[in-house]
């Protein structure tokens, strides 16, 4: 893709990000039910800190809304803000593969990043329930401790595949593209 493209897609997509975020920020909060966005605000939830939640969520959705998107949300959070955080979000992940070569880190610390993400969202997530005794998603409430180990251990599995999915996804559609600005980085 042309550079000039690229840049136009890329500032898209922030302004895009920035958007949802800011519409969030501007939700009435006199109409939320009481226990939605008080310790920790927005901020508690995944798909705020990071919009590439879509399969997870509409999956959890279907089976079913109330462990990660209850009803009475839906007189807070309006249907195009709830489908610009997990719907639309998934094109412009896909669209981003498809637009530029991504340079992945080695394997091994590419992982170790990851898990450093997942552990500190997790860390947070139990933080809050330390304090508030309240759970960020429904979903949690229904585990034991043993099982919500396994739960995030799962999740943990799944978020490894993706990454590398991605990664070979990258391969297949660039191949040697990455090895070639690699190399014209290091004759700079």
């Amino acid at each position: 893709m042309e550079i000039s493209t690229l840049t136009a897609y890329h500032c898209l997509a922030f302004v895009w990000y920035f958007f949802v975020i800011y519409s969030i920020t501007c939700l009435r909060t006199e109409e939320r039910p009481s226990e939605v966005f008080l310790y920790g605000g927005q901020w508690k939830y995944l798909t705020v800190l990071n919009l590439f939640v879509s399969i997870s969520f509409w999956t959890l959705y279907t089976y079913n809304r109330e462990l990660v998107y209850p009803k009475r949300l839906d007189g807070v959070i309006p249907l195009w803000l709830n489908h610009a955080m997990h719907t639309a979000i998934l094109p412009v992940a896909l669209l981003e593969i498809l637009a530029t070569p991504h340079r992945y880190p080695a394997k091994k610390k590419g992982l170790i990043l990851l898990g450093c993400a997942a552990f500190l969202y997790i860390s947070w997530v139990l933080w809050i329930h330390f304090v508030t005794g309240e759970w960020v998603y429904p979903l949690f409430a229904s585990f034991s401790p043993a099982g919500l180990g396994a739960f995030f251990i799962g999740n943990f599995a799944i978020i490894v595949c993706f990454y590398n999915f991605g990664e070979f996804l990258n391969r297949m559609i660039w191949g040697d593209s990455i090895v070639i600005l690699d190399y014209k980085q290091k004759s700079k």
